[in-house]
């Protein structure tokens, strides 16, 4: 009896002086989560002198910031959500207009021993087989329903959007029989022929997915793009984030324009002229996705329903650019000399508008709310992995 008396005041003690400071942000208790940010350099230790001094180098060098950085609230990022990428099959093939890769789940070094095995089951012969370049080329071969022709296939085996995958790209040369061949050969921008093409993509792509095992690796084809990130999340200091991606214009507006329909985002208006996106970002659509069909998600607010992009799809893009702030001075200028820009007060429209620049192999994503101003930095670096993480 006594002891549950005691552990009964110690209960209301603790209750009560919850509520003095004890907790609390300003408490005794507070969390000290934050507190790295005030840290301070210290100079130098200083020895006596006569004392011998070995020369050291700092192990964990910290980059100096030209700019006062904003010290706002550390925020704890979210775990990728379970529907991302799961359950895609090893190999795919992926198509953008007229082009075709065949994408697998595996890194280069990987993929490249199991091509070599593909090609020699098949009793295709290499005349070229260069890991650095991530290029592989048959030599001449000639198919019995076109004696007329000698046909050569050349492999270019790259590194993925995504982490620890691999596109091979295939290209179909035919020229006449008695055309004279030798050294280099002079590929064409596209194969000659769409259906051989398409042989060798489905045949490769079967024959890959067949090969579960990955066990194997090639340490040449480690070197396989030379270390080139195709995608990479950019946070230059002082500066706001970007995605750089080292792809086509086509590749990449392709590729942006599936992840923003994909997970927490929803694709409500695009202009691929001015290279534009009107979308909407709620973290807890992944959720909804989650668990389709079951007892959440009917619900609250009722099954299927979205509020935020039901708002969303009541703006056109005009108005969404008529809402952007011409009167700021924000570099880079990503809206420079385009029509219809400003003129209407704000509206204060829900979402984002995302902005593709550059030239093929230096396009650059940028992320702006819809007075078209940039974000806090931490909401700038989650909206851009959100997209990084989807791409294709």
């Amino acid at each position: 009896m006594t002891k549950l008396t005691a552990g009964a005041l110690l209960c209301a003690a603790v209750t009560t002086l919850s509520g003095c400071g004890i907790f609390g942000k300003d408490g005794y208790f507070r969390d000290r989560g934050d507190d790295y940010q005030l840290a301070d350099s210290l100079p130098p230790l200083q020895v006596p002198e006569g004392v011998s001094v070995k020369q050291q180098e700092e192990l964990y060098e910290v980059p100096q910031v030209s700019a006062e950085v904003d010290r706002g609230e550390f925020v704890v990022p979210r775990p990728q959500a379970l529907s991302v990428n799961v359950g895609l099959d090893r190999v795919k093939i992926q198509k953008l207009g007229n082009r075709r890769w065949v994408l697998v789940n595996q890194p280069p070094d990987e993929v490249w021993p199991q091509l070599h095995y593909f090609l020699r089951t098949t009793g295709l012969q290499l005349a070229l087989s260069d890991a650095g370049a991530g290029t592989m080329e048959t030599t001449w071969l000639t198919f019995g329903d076109s004696p007329e022709t000698k046909d050569k296939y050349r492999l270019q085996v790259e590194s993925g959007v995504q982490p620890d995958t691999t596109e091979i790209h295939v290209r179909h040369l035919a020229v006449p029989l008695d055309a004279q061949v030798g050294g280099a050969v002079n590929w064409p921008a596209q194969s000659s022929s769409p259906e051989r093409e398409g042989w060798m993509i489905d045949e490769m792509s079967g024959a890959l997915a067949a090969e579960s095992s990955g066990a194997a690796a090639s340490l040449v084809a480690q070197a396989i793009g030379g270390g080139k990130v195709k995608v990479q999340v950019m946070e230059p200091a002082g500066k706001e984030p970007f995605i750089a991606l080292g792809l086509s214009m086509s590749r990449a507006w392709a590729t942006v324009s599936h992840a923003l329909n994909t997970g927490a985002y929803r694709l409500h208006k695009e202009d691929a002229d001015i290279r534009v996106f009107y979308v909407t970002y709620d973290p807890e659509r992944e959720l909804a996705e989650d668990e389709e069909g079951g007892w959440f998600s009917s619900w609250g607010s009722g099954k299927g329903e979205d509020k935020l992009a039901q708002s969303a799809d009541a703006y056109s893009l005009q108005q969404v650019l008529a809402n952007i702030d011409t009167s700021a001075n924000v570099e880079p200028a990503l809206f420079a000399n385009m029509q219809g820009l400003g003129g209407a007060p704000n509206s204060n429209i829900p979402g984002y508008l995302v902005v593709l620049r550059g030239v093929d192999d230096a396009i650059e994503v940028r992320i702006r709310n819809t007075r078209g101003l940039p974000l806090s930095r931490a909401k700038t670096s989650e909206l851009l992995m959100a997209i990084r993480q989807n791409l294709i």
